[in-house]
């Protein structure tokens, strides 16, 4: 998984780089780790800062059961996946704020740095659950039994 941050809308990017397809499997982005106290910012006058979004699909539509709905202020967020293609990716919108008095762009933009431990888990049926930390660079890479890593 990549998190990017971009203006309006941050991207969470999930990306099975294998060759074979996955199924019937569920992420958790759980961002109460990270250095940078970040919170998910869905609605005007809510827990962020200034610019909001909501948490929407943007690509891979086909690929997602259902997630649960995230409320303003949220940390953490749940999806089930149907299926994910090999070689290919969903990709996420919404609205990241830190909750740092003096971050280092302010609260409405976040750098690697502020979302370095943020924790993915993924967990798949037959298969004890799989956890990887956000690192700087923004990437979380997933390892479970089976066809390969998930990003």
């Amino acid at each position: 998984m990549t998190f990017v941050e971009a203006a309006p809308k941050d991207l969470f990017i999930v990306e099975n780089r294998m060759d074979c397809d996955l199924y019937d499997f569920g992420l958790q982005i759980d961002l109460r780790s990270s250095a940078g106290g970040l919170l998910f910012d869905i609605s005007e006058g809510g827990a962020g800062a200034s610019v909001y979004q909501p948490f929407e699909i943007a690509e891979g539509h086909g690929a997602i059961r259902s997630f649960e709905p995230v409320t303003d202020g949220d940390r953490v967020v749940s999806i089930l996946f149907d299926r994910l293609d090999g070689r290919s990716r969903v990709v996420f919108t919404v609205d990241v704020d830190d909750t740092l008095p003096e971050g280092p762009y302010g609260q409405t933009m976040i750098d690697g740095l502020e979302i370095a431990g943020s924790k993915v888990f993924m967990t798949m049926v037959g298969e004890p659950p799989s956890m990887a930390a956000f690192l700087p660079s923004g990437e979380a890479t997933v390892k479970h039994r089976g066809c390969g890593p998930v990003s």
